[in-house]
């Protein structure tokens, strides 16, 4: 009996499944016969009320969902389905013969992914499921990468790296918004254009040769603007996804140096955007490092950290200015510097001191110059300056080798 059950759990695990709830027997009939045949688990309600239940307990990875339904309609069923805790996240796909635009907006705000038209074409059906169970399993991949973020985030709950790793997901999230945003909206716009002409073509009067131009010419601009905003999204999670392998270990790699900093800044992003101050990248593109990006980016993101907490406290305005140079010795010089109110000369031998700090008390422990300090000596294999005069701002300069040291083993598990 156990193994019956496995190998049933196994089945549905090969078998997408899809719940179909439409009060028309032809129709459950007809779509329980052609999608069976490419693969799917079907399961089927002929009431809204039905499907409500199904849904529940067959855990569905899709749902085709009639509009016009008795007693309940679709749209109120799909709002309960995305109030449901088991259901919210399952993509639903309406089935309607109404071509009101108001109705389509409607299905959208009650939490609708897509529409498919009756008398529908088998074909558009399959390519409209195929692409939302795809969605839906990027998706769960997604969903398990953040959990793994999650996971990492209480494994480093005692390390600053914690805050670099929440300083990412925060930066991605905000990054992609954009691109996603701009192609869903191109996506949706192009579809009403498609489905007038689509109405015009099976109409009486047909569509007149101009009509035909403007849409080729209208689908040229979408595809355009769809490939343009979705190589900027792979762009970023591509960028994203090296900054996440850095960020998490330490591991030695070639990189280039502006490559990395433009990483580590995209994540400071949501914190940057919140004040009034900007910082700006000034890095030869072609400098190639051998060293360690994750500490390296660390030690950056710290310092821009330190000049928006404490450099420019108080100020209105500010830049921060990230610069570096390759000096004639072959050494890297990378600096971080503010026009802030600066460190008092008293403070300035005691800068990289653990636990030392102006601010105990009121959040600072005094332990991020002496983390910063100690990465860029034991695992850069290189040197940290500070020059600074109250009230002339601050700057922090770290002298690199383009090829660091051979870290120790016991160090870089930490």
């Amino acid at each position: 009996m156990t193994q019956l059950v496995e190998a049933a759990r196994a089945l549905q695990l090969t078998m997408p499944t899809i719940l179909i709830v439409d009060d028309s027997p032809s129709y459950l009939a007809a779509l329980l016969d052609r999608l069976e045949q490419h693969g799917f688990l079907i399961v089927l309600a002929q009431t809204a009320a039905e499907g409500l239940m199904r849904a529940e307990f067959a855990e569905p990875d899709l749902i085709l969902l009639d509009v016009v339904m008795p007693d309940i309609d679709g749209f109120e069923a799909c709002r309960r389905l995305k109030a449901g805790k088991k259901t919210k996240d399952v993509p639903v796909i309406f089935m309607t013969g109404l071509t009101d635009p108001k109705q389509k907006v409607t299905g959208f705000d009650a939490g609708g992914v897509d529409y498919i038209t009756k008398p529908f074409q088998i074909e558009e059906v399959l390519a409209r499921i195929n692409t939302h169970l795809a969605l839906r399993r990027a998706n769960r991949e997604l969903q398990d990468m953040l959990a793994t973020l999650a996971q990492a985030r209480e494994d480093l709950v005692r390390n600053e790296k914690l805050a670099g790793l929440g300083a990412l997901v925060a930066g991605i999230a905000h990054e992609l918004n954009t691109p996603i945003g701009n192609s869903l909206m191109v996506s949706t716009t192009f579809e009403m254009q498609t489905d007038d002409i689509h109405r015009h073509l099976h109409g009486d009067g047909g569509i007149t040769r101009k009509e035909f131009e403007h849409y080729i010419e209208n689908a040229r601009l979408s595809v355009d603007i769809l490939s343009r905003n979705l190589h900027r999204a792979a762009d970023i999670v591509t960028n994203f996804k090296q900054v996440a392998v850095d960020q998490t270990s330490s591991q030695r790699r070639s990189f280039l140096l502006a490559e990395v900093i433009a990483g580590n800044l995209l994540t400071l992003q949501p914190t940057i955007r919140r004040t009034p101050f900007v910082v700006g990248q000034h890095i030869p593109p072609d400098l190639m490092m051998d060293s360690y990006p994750g500490p390296l980016g660390q030690v950056v993101t710290n310092l821009i950290n330190n000049a928006i907490l404490h450099g420019y406290e108080g100020r209105s305005e500010g830049l921060i200015a990230v610069n570096a140079r390759l000096s004639p010795q072959g050494w890297v010089t990378l600096s971080v510097e503010d026009h802030g109110v600066g460190i008092a000369r008293q403070d300035l031998p005691r800068i990289f001191d653990p636990f030392f700090t102006t601010k105990m008390g009121v959040g600072g422990s005094g332990l991020g110059l002496n983390i910063a300090h100690n990465i860029v000596t034991e695992i850069l294999g290189g040197r940290i300056d500070v020059a600074s005069e109250v009230g002339g701002g601050t700057r922090f300069t770290l002298t690199l080798p383009m090829l660091a040291p051979e870290m120790k083993k016991a160090r870089s598990d930490h």
